[in-house]
């Protein structure tokens, strides 16, 4: 908890994913609510927590339900690199390909991910790009992106 709660605190992350002044008991209450529907990773670059990942399952009751695939599943993720000095260093697309092989693997039905990151975060924009996401539609201040894993 205080490693998650250090990165939603610190200022390259809170530019474009701003949860607010949270502490421990509000990141975990946020974050590990029982009931919650979204899933979180911290995932590990050369053996040291890097960074979070959290993903969904789009339903007919989200904002994404009319970017999903045509069959099988559609997923969400989101993803911030915690540390600030490994930004910058193409990890980015390396997590989201390991980290949808895994999701692909325990989720067969699994046809595309969306991401959703802000117009303004040009360093993502790439990064997502590079990954194999495309561009799908603009949601507010939101590019909304897919990858296609058929």
């Amino acid at each position: 908890m205080p490693l998650l709660t250090r990165w939603l605190q610190a200022l390259h992350v809170r530019v474009f994913w701003d949860d607010g002044e949270r502490d421990e008991t509000a990141v975990a209450a946020h974050y590990f609510a029982p009931g919650r529907k979204v899933a979180g990773f911290i995932f590990l670059v050369q053996q040291r927590p890097a960074g979070y990942l959290q993903t969904v399952r789009v339903t007919a009751d989200s904002d994404f339900w009319p970017f999903v695939a045509p069959d099988g599943e559609t997923w969400g993720l989101d993803l911030l690199i915690g540390e600030r000095e490994l930004t910058g260093r193409g990890l980015g697309p390396r997590i989201i390909a390991e980290f949808t092989g895994w999701l692909r693997r325990e989720r067969p039905e699994l046809r595309r991910v969306l991401i959703d990151p802000a117009q303004s975060n040009e360093r993502a924009l790439r990064a997502y790009a590079k990954a194999g996401f495309r561009e799908v539609g603009r949601l507010d201040r939101l590019v909304l992106m897919a990858l296609e894993l058929y």
